[in-house]
């Protein structure tokens, strides 16, 4: 090893000596001098270098004694300031000529006079640090340090402190696995509740703490990937030290102990993950297969689990058998059902890449059917058999590309997950009790899609959580629970996925959002609105109720971007709510955005695809449902409503079939929060198409939201509803 390495450790721990503040140690600092010293130990160790060793063995004990004040504060850092500096002049004495030509007897001397412990052995005899310390630690002096509640105290709000830290910088590192910023902001608590840990012979928790800065240091250093993976492993890691605190916690506050918390298949795991093997699945947990199957419900299940640590604490099984809540038959069922998924590993990790070129591909056949399918070649052959065998290969190619789309889909269990940490956050910081409560974590989504719905997602929690949740003290005026809850669910209704995001809080206060939009221009004091119409005015930029700006929102800024960003996802977003009671977002959102159902229309000579899900009918009307107001808006009544007409021709500017709308066809769109009819000269057919993009030259074009191979070869545009509705109101 470097002999450059047992120098900068000792540089560095003598620089925090130096700027440490009218010479005062806590005990974060402790813990710092304390990992530092161990450093010191370690690079000697590699070295050979005795003389290191002994002399930061000493400084060790010299230092615990010095925070239990068993030693004068003066003297001892009197005397940890010049080991520091004999420390440095060993340390050059190897980097130079591999040996240190002095002694460190007489310092030694000193400082077991301090201890008030023997002289340990000259550098000549064999002796190691670690025996140094066993001398001089008795089981009386570990005793000691254990007891002291004070020490114990400021060990446990400093541990706290330090998980919420990991907590809320696991999050960032999430979305930025490659930034060595968030690593190391990380890597720093668990450094420190190693140390502090060590020092209070809190050994438990101290090994734990080793074993998960061991593992982000190997990601520090790019030994290890920063996967999803390792990141709930730091999470697992630092709920477990958390709780191990909160026992500490509960001693010292005198509640009745619980059984100690077991870390070994904790600590199998992270050993799995320094040797880069694969993470084994976790299995769910009994009371959640319960639930799931309408064993018992949610408050059920934690009744139960609060009834199960009553001592003599039972196991779940136990606890739900005896008071009759599930039959054993249940139970065994449930835990045959965990077991299978322990034992289940006929999965293997395949590069997303390779996943998205292998859909491209299926993509290109499913076309290159088509067109072969469509050619007038083979229809003019009259082969029976041969289109037979076309059409078993048309049905294998969809199949086969349904099959492909779904190995993208994955459950959106993690992004509820990093929501819930973050309605943690912001419920700390702003001082409010919330809960989350999840639904349907199950539910399947194209992973492409994950990081595309975060960042909407973020913005309604951070506005159910400042906006929509009320305070305690003004929960419990209202007759509410102390505790606000957010409720995030997730389900498949035919080909979407929908995403409800739902609190409990104060609800949207409608009479304020027409005020300020009646200020701000956007309406007039008169206009008729629906409660659903003016829910959507909070969609609109800049537009805000807050009453004051706060670190999580109230800017201004915030639901109009949740909005461009849905409908960038080709999705839909609807609000409810009930003032007093509450607010839902209600997203939805394409399975896949690699696939479209389309509609295949003719305008001229040209043809578009409309996408199915903004479509409501197809009509051929009367000549008397078309209207024209003064030669300019033309409108069809539709059902006994006026709708708009848009002639898509006109838009972009081709020589229609049908000029008259009772001669051509007439296709009702649904926008966002509108409906108008486009007239178009035929109806092709209804097709599942592999969208393309269109290169960054054409993705601005208004009205177009991508391209198409149809089956004859030919590209056909995909149509944007909401961009023609706007082209059609701007001529």
């Amino acid at each position: 090893m470097d002999t450059t390495e047992l120098r900068r450790e000792i540089d560095e721990m003598a620089s925090s000596f130096l700027f440490l503040e009218k010479k005062e140690i806590d005990i974060p600092t402790a813990g710092q001098f304390l990992n530092q010293l161990e450093g010191v130990m370690g690079h000697a160790e590699a070295l050979g270098a005795a003389e290191a060793q002994r002399l930061s063995g000493g400084l060790n004990q010299l230092l615990e004694k010095v925070v239990l004040e068993s030693v004068d504060a003066a003297a001892g850092f009197g005397l940890f300031e010049r080991g520091i500096v004999l420390l440095q002049s060993v340390a050059d004495g190897y980097c130079n000529t591999g040996r240190y030509e002095g002694s460190i007897d007489p310092f030694m001397a000193e400082l077991a006079a301090c201890l008030g412990i023997p002289l340990e052995p000259a550098s000549g005899e064999t002796a190691e640090a670690p025996s140094v310390e066993a001398a001089a630690e008795g089981p009386a002096a570990a005793k000691e340090r254990v007891q002291d509640e004070s020490l114990l105290r400021d060990f446990i709000t400093e541990g706290l402190e330090y998980i919420g830290e990991i907590e809320m910088n696991i999050l960032n590192l999430e979305q930025e696995p490659e930034n060595k910023d968030y690593i190391n902001a990380i890597f720093r608590p668990f450094h420190s509740v190693k140390g502090v840990a060590s020092f209070l012979n809190l050994d438990a928790i101290r090994t734990l703490a080793h074993d998960l800065e061991t593992l982000l240091d190997k990601a520090r250093n790019e030994a290890l990937p920063v996967t999803p993976e390792l990141i709930d492993l730091i999470l697992d890691g630092s709920d477990t030290l958390k709780a191990m605190i909160g026992q500490l916690r509960d001693g010292l506050e005198g509640r009745e102990a619980t059984e100690l918390i077991d870390t070994s298949d904790l600590v199998r795991r992270i050993k799995l993950a320094e040797q880069g093997a694969e993470q084994p699945k976790q299995p769910k947990k009994l009371g959640t297969i319960l639930v799931e199957e309408g064993i018992i419900n949610e408050d059920e299940l934690q009744d139960a689990l609060e009834r199960s640590q009553i001592p003599p604490p039972r196991k779940l099984g136990q606890t739900l058998i005896s008071e009759g809540m599930a039959s054993p038959k249940d139970v065994s069922r449930a835990l045959r059902k965990q077991a299978q998924q322990v034992t289940d590993s006929n999965t293997i990790r395949v590069d997303i890449k390779k996943l998205d070129d292998l859909i491209d591909m299926v993509g290109e056949l499913v076309i290159t059917q088509s067109m072969i399918r469509q050619s007038d070649t083979l229809a003019a052959l009259g082969d029976r058999k041969l289109v037979r065998d076309i059409s078993q290969l048309a049905s294998i190619t969809s199949e086969l590309q349904r099959s492909s789309t779904v190995l993208r889909m994955i459950p959106i269990k993690q992004t509820f997950q990093r929501m819930s940490r973050l309605v943690r956050d912001l419920s700390k910081n702003s001082g409010k009790l919330v809960n989350v409560v999840t639904v349907g974590e199950d539910t399947e989504i194209d992973r492409n899609m994950v990081d595309e719905i975060y960042n909407p997602l973020v913005h309604m929690i951070r506005n159910a959580v400042d906006h929509g949740m009320e305070m305690p003290e003004d929960r419990i005026q209202a007759g509410k629970p102390e505790r606000g809850t957010i409720r995030l669910k997730a389900f498949h209704r035919g080909g979407n996925i929908v995403i409800e995001i739902s609190d409990d809080g104060r609800g949207l206060n409608r009479e304020k959002i027409r005020q300020k939009a009646v200020k701000n221009g956007l309406i007039s004091a008169g206009d008729a609105l629906t409660d659903q119409e003016v829910n959507r005015l909070i969609l609109l930029p800049g537009f805000s109720t807050a009453e004051k700006i706060t670190d999580i929102s109230g800017r201004g800024v915030g639901m109009d971007v949740v909005k461009q960003a849905v409908e960038k996802l080709r999705g839909k977003m609807d609000i409810q709510s009930v003032e007093g009671k509450g607010t839902t977002f209600v997203t939805g959102f394409p399975l896949t955005m690699a696939i479209i159902d389309g509609m295949i229309v003719k305008v001229g000579n040209e043809r578009y695809i409309l996408p199915t899900v903004a479509i409501r009918q197809l009509i051929r009307p009367d000549r008397a449902a078309y209207n024209c107001i003064v030669g300019e808006a033309e409108t069809i009544n539709v059902m006994g409503r006026l709708l708009p007409l848009v002639r898509l021709h006109r838009l972009f500017d081709i020589e229609p079939v049908h000029a008259n709308p009772w001669e051509a066809t007439l296709v009702v769109m649904e926008g966002e929060k509108r409906s108008k009819c486009l007239l178009v000269d035929e109806i092709l057919g209804k097709e599942e198409v592999v969208i393309k993009n269109l290169g960054e030259s054409l993705k601005r074009i208004k009205g177009v939201s991508g391209g198409a191979i149809l089956g004859d070869g030919n590209v056909g545009l995909i149509l944007d509803p909401e961009g023609l509705f706007e082209m059609a109101e701007a001529n």
